[in-house]
């Protein structure tokens, strides 16, 4: 769904990017979606060479749900000292706090 704005970055940027589809609720339940995105980020950090990707330059991006998981993938990989440091994390409108409306 997010294929053209993907494109868009990668060419405004002159960056790679990369687009997790990871399974979506409620057909798949939590942490499938989180497991996705942070296999697919270990996976691309192990094998970047590939890709010629320069390591001090890697960024996880999401909007709403996928902001949620990229800062959820970032924090994860915080402490990781066999992979390379994340630069940073774009989230935006990330869904980061629920709430009781109930009270």
């Amino acid at each position: 769904s997010h294929d053209r704005i993907c494109q868009y970055i990668a060419k405004e940027s002159g960056s790679l990017v990369v687009s997790v589809g990871y399974r979506l609720a409620p057909e798949h339940k939590c942490p499938a979606a989180y497991e996705d995105c942070l296999n697919a980020t270990e996976h691309f950090l192990q094998h970047m060479e590939h890709y010629g990707v320069d390591p001090t330059r890697v960024v996880v991006c999401g909007d709403s749900a996928g902001g949620n998981l990229a800062a959820v993938v970032s924090q994860t990989l915080a402490g990781r000292s066999d992979l390379p440091r994340l630069r940073a994390q774009i989230l935006i409108y990330p869904g980061l706090q629920a709430l009781d409306f109930n009270l």
